[in-house]
């Protein structure tokens, strides 16, 4: 009985301390969002709400990471680099 309550905590722990998201892909989603929601006709109506959404959710993806030095700055880089290459490509570079 001690070996099952042992390997259920210790399986319980690993799934808590290593399921988390990791930063590039709390960034990825992040930017993939904004990239979907600025695509949208600019006379679509839905796209505000789209990048609100977008909004809320980097709000929630930072709240994950700014706990964490080197999280931040991978989540960072990642929004800086995607900002970069939306404002190219809105400029038509």
């Amino acid at each position: 009985m001690k070996r099952i309550v042992l390997l259920i905590l210790a399986v319980t722990t690993l799934i808590a301390c290593g399921g988390g998201t990791s930063a590039s892909k709390l960034g990825k989603e992040v930017c993939d969002c904004f990239r979907n929601a600025n695509g949208k006709d600019v006379a679509d109506s839905s796209r505000k709400g789209a990048q609100d959404d977008c909004s809320k959710k980097q709000v929630d993806a930072w709240g994950k990471v700014k706990d964490n030095q080197e999280k931040a700055d991978e989540f960072n880089k990642i929004i800086g680099d995607c900002s970069k290459d939306m404002i190219k490509s809105s400029l038509g570079q």
